[in-house]
């Protein structure tokens, strides 16, 4: 019976993760980069992915994946694991190399206002999975785990930022 709440609850967490919008709020493309943003809901946080140039010979995607916050105090801290933000590529609904692993849990990071907070991110892949995913219209995923004053438990399947094939230059 314990087992069967827990896989119920296990299905419960991926669907209301797949109903939350990744969608960025705008995306800024330059000549080698794009940077997408998104305001995380019915929060005071953001988060930002910047993507550089694909070129056809390469395996690996180089990101900068940031958060932000856009409240009134002048600074708040909060509370997250290592890494803070996770990342992912997913082809034709399946995530390439794995879920991300959290390795430490309890950092206490302050943000200041309006500054952002970055990571940077390689995501490691084969040229195979490269062109599959131009192909096929995958995507990169971030997902920022934290807690905050104000930002509930709740609302963490909000933290959510998708880039898709198409808006990633090459």
């Amino acid at each position: 019976m314990k087992i069967r709440c827990l896989l119920f609850l296990c299905f419960v967490c991926i669907l209301s993760a797949c109903a939350s919008s990744s969608k960025p709020d705008s995306i800024v493309e330059e000549a080698n980069r794009v940077t997408a943003t998104k305001r995380i809901a019915d929060s005071d946080f953001e988060l930002r992915l910047v993507a550089e140039r694909i070129d056809e010979d390469d395996n690996m995607f180089e990101l900068e994946a940031g958060i932000r916050y856009i409240g009134d105090r002048p600074e708040i801290e909060i509370m997250h694991g290592d890494p803070l933000i996770s990342s992912s590529i997913i082809i034709e609904g399946e995530e390439i190399g794995g879920p991300s692993v959290v390795i430490t849990i309890g950092i206490f990071t302050t943000l200041k206002a309006n500054e952002w907070h970055t990571q940077d991110i390689t995501l490691q892949s084969s040229r195979t999975q490269i062109k599959q995913f131009y192909e096929k219209d995958g995507k990169i995923t971030i997902n920022a785990g934290f807690s905050a004053d104000g930002y509930t438990y709740e609302q963490k399947d909000n933290a959510f930022l998708s880039l898709k094939a198409e808006d990633i230059p090459r």
